[in-house]
């Protein structure tokens, strides 16, 4: 005990001779007005402000109204914020940028659309502030429904061509997959009219041809360039096949029946215009039409043609042939500025029988209206002494004409090449049955 008091007056002695030194003094003071300082501030200012900076933004909608409707975020204008704090010394003291989240206050959000929403701050930590000011103060943020909707692609391929002779026919070039799902905001799926798969690829064709793409083009229905940033489109290889086919340029021709030898079917033939000289054809084989150099329309009939003729023929396709030149009618049309008509009145002196076989035959038409038709300075020459009415009888059959019928004649024109008869005619002829004829008819019976 004696020991201890010694020991404790010594220690006593050791700090009274430390306070008496200048140095020790001056910092004992320094400590003194330091506890000081800090109990006036913590007593008198218990609050302080503090200034964070880039708090990220970010846009909770569960438990929303907007949630509840089906809506999503579709784009916000700000990503983070500037803000200053207020509060207790002893707490906010304790917080990092990292501790805080600036969030958007979408209370008022029910419907898609473009909304400006007050901003705030809140500590993932728990630690109570007040906010004294954010920068910015409010965010502009869009809303919509996220929907996932198929769209019909069509394949483009600007730089692939087909060298010459040869074509394609984009309705039968196919894509497949032939559509796709793309996923985004309902107001722009709306804007989507058309999809395409494009390729830039350059090739020229002599074949049927086939290859990937999967760049994704989408049009609006005035063709604007739609942007995809907001768009959930799925990578995927498309197959494009693009059949090649053989292509041949045919001319239009037909043919006119009823003209007799001496006719000038050239001059009547510069006389007749179609509406269209040619057509287009392709075909999946270049054999198809190796040998074809013109593509006939039909027949028409000399005896038809008169003027103000006209005559419309229908361009049907052989199978395996494809009408490239979308013509499916041409009309004939006669070019009658020097062409006329005039009637004349033949008699039997006119009629004739040419071929009559083994039998004797009588025509019983004595006289016939004749209606021709050509240039009107031949016309008015014409005598009627010129026109022959001949019934060639050379296919003529006992059994199926019998001894009293009517022919068709053929209508000629003396030293004439530009004239020819319209309309039809006939002419009545019996048989006369001799007894030789009877005789032959026996013998072959």
């Amino acid at each position: 005990m004696i020991e201890l008091r010694k020991h404790i007056r010594d220690v006593q002695e050791k700090v009274t001779e430390l306070v008496d030194r200048k140095p020790v003094a001056i910092l004992l003071s320094l400590l003194a007005a330091l506890v000081v300082w800090f109990a006036i501030v913590v007593n008198v200012y218990p609050q302080t402000p503090l200034r964070f900076y880039s708090i990220p933004v970010e846009v909770e909608l569960k438990g929303t109204t907007a949630e509840a409707n089906g809506l999503s975020v579709v784009d916000i204008d700000v990503e983070s914020v500037n803000a200053e704090l207020v509060g207790a010394r002893s707490q906010i003291g304790r917080l990092t940028t990292e501790d805080l989240i600036a969030s958007v206050d979408v209370d008022s959000v029910n419907t898609a659309g473009e909304y400006t929403l007050p901003l705030t701050i809140r500590a993932e930590n728990g630690i109570g502030f007040n906010v004294d000011a954010i920068s910015p103060a409010t965010a502009t943020v869009r809303f919509d429904k996220i929907e996932t909707r198929p769209f019909d692609v069509t394949p483009s391929y600007p730089n692939i061509v087909v060298t010459a002779g040869h074509a394609t026919d984009t309705d039968d070039v196919t894509c497949e997959p032939s559509f796709i799902e793309i996923t985004g905001p309902s107001a722009q799926l709306d804007e989507i009219a058309r999809v395409e798969v494009y390729s830039g690829k350059s090739q020229e064709l002599d074949s049927s041809y086939s290859f990937y793409a999967s760049e994704i083009r989408l049009y609006t229905e005035e063709g604007a360039l739609l942007d995809t940033e907001d768009l959930d489109i799925p990578t995927t290889d498309f197959q494009i096949s693009i059949p090649v086919l053989t292509q041949k340029e045919l001319q239009l021709t037909y043919e006119i029946t009823g003209a007799t030898g001496d006719f000038d079917l050239d001059w009547l033939r510069s006389h007749l215009t179609l509406s269209e000289d040619s057509i287009t054809l392709a075909a999946q084989t270049s054999s198809a039409l190796a040998k074809q150099e013109s593509w006939s329309m039909g027949i028409v009939s000399l005896r038809d043609i008169e003027p103000g003729f006209s005559r419309t023929f229908s361009i049907d396709m052989d199978e395996g042939l494809i009408n490239r030149s979308g013509i499916d009618q041409v009309t004939m049309t006669l070019d009658d500025e020097d062409i006329v008509t005039k009637n004349f009145t033949v008699s039997s002196d006119n009629l004739s029988i040419t071929n009559p076989g083994a039998y004797d035959f009588n025509i019983i038409t004595r006289k016939m209206e004749i209606t021709v038709a050509g240039p009107k300075e031949e016309l008015d020459e014409l005598d009627v002494n010129d026109i022959c009415v001949q019934a060639d009888l050379l296919n003529y059959n006992a059994d199926q004409q019998g001894a009293s019928f009517s022919w068709t004649p053929v209508i000629t024109f003396y030293d004439q090449k530009h004239l020819w008869a319209v309309g039809s005619y006939k002419i009545s002829i019996d048989r006369l049955d001799t007894d030789s004829s009877a005789d032959d008819t026996a013998d072959e019976s």
